[in-house]
């Protein structure tokens, strides 16, 4: 059965099992990038919170045998534990003043997501676009955000301007930045434990002679952290520590890779290696295949290859 086929069935064995007391249904989302998943969601008619669990990855297991039936079973009960035992209030989210210590911003492609930024503010910077989100935590559900739409700011009476003002705050406060050293991260996305030998990997001394320049950025919580670099005077800061201007590799939407820029580089080969590292890294995930140059004496961002053709 197709994609959509499986998905139907798996709605079904979950309205068989859940019974009249809720409403199962299937929806298509659009995440970053453009890129459609579908979902089964069940929704308690005394509620106004809605969980889904999308079957994409779950259809792959399918085709690879794991049996609808078992399938179903992990869908219904990730629902259960995800549906809140008690009401979930929405109503705060009518008045700007109850959001406006929240609402943050977060970086994403232009391009790659024309669509969605057509029906949501945004602020357009270098190829990529500033858009705006109101991160929250709740026991039962976990944490989770809602993405600001131009109806929400419609309604509220405001603009972009207004979001950007509160969000330039909000993001460096609830989103603190985070700066590591590259040889800190491999080892610990490797899983490597200082002091313990790893045969197949370089040694920790070896990656910090190989790396020693380079940092990646990113927020306390490792979640769209690219955004980092639109701080104030972060990146003039950093610049300041190396005494040079710097390259930033956007090396997904949750960090950036900074290096100082070093005479006679090969910008044409950086970002054709962004463009290579890019087609491992998940879609949704993707920032861009770009590099980016801070200028240190203008304290601006640019694009480095056209930088380099305007001869700035």
């Amino acid at each position: 059965m197709n994609k959509l086929e499986f998905a139907e069935e798996i709605k079904r064995f979950v309205k068989d099992d859940l019974g009249e007391a809720y409403e199962v249904g299937l929806r298509e989302v659009t995440k970053n990038n453009g890129v459609t998943l579908i979902g089964v969601t069940l929704t308690d008619k005394c509620s106004q919170v809605a969980p889904t669990i999308y079957l994409d990855e779950l259809y792959k297991d399918y085709q690879n045998g794991r049996s609808v039936e078992g399938i179903a079973a992990l869908v219904i009960s990730s629902l259960r534990k995800g549906m809140p035992k008690q009401r979930v209030h929405m109503e705060f989210f009518t008045e700007f003043d109850n959001v406006k210590d929240q609402i943050c911003y977060r970086l994403i492609h232009y391009d790659r997501n024309e669509k969605l930024l057509e029906t949501i503010p945004n602020l357009p910077f270098l190829d990529l676009a500033i858009t705006f989100f109101y991160p929250f935590h709740h026991e039962e559900i976990g944490y989770g955000s809602i993405q600001i739409t131009n109806e929400h700011i419609k309604r509220w009476g405001v603009n972009v301007k207004d979001l950007w003002r509160v969000a330039n705050e909000n993001t460096q406060r609830l989103f603190p930045q985070q700066c590591c050293p590259m040889g800190d991260i491999l080892m610990e996305l490797t899983g490597m434990i200082k002091g313990e030998e790893w045969p197949e990997l370089p040694s920790e001394e070896d990656m910090e002679h190989f790396l020693p320049m380079m940092r990646v950025l990113t927020n306390r919580q490792r979640t769209f952290g690219a955004s980092v670099i639109l701080y104030d005077h972060y990146l003039e800061r950093l610049s300041d520590s190396f005494g040079q201007s710097l390259y930033l590799i956007p090396s997904s939407i949750h960090e950036v890779i900074v290096m100082p820029v070093k005479e006679g580089a090969d910008e044409i080969g950086l970002q054709d290696m962004i463009k290579e590292v890019n087609k491992e890294v998940p879609p949704t995930d993707v920032l861009s295949d770009r590099l980016y140059y801070y200028d240190r004496a203008s304290k601006t961002i640019k694009m480095a290859c056209e930088r380099a053709l305007q001869g700035a």
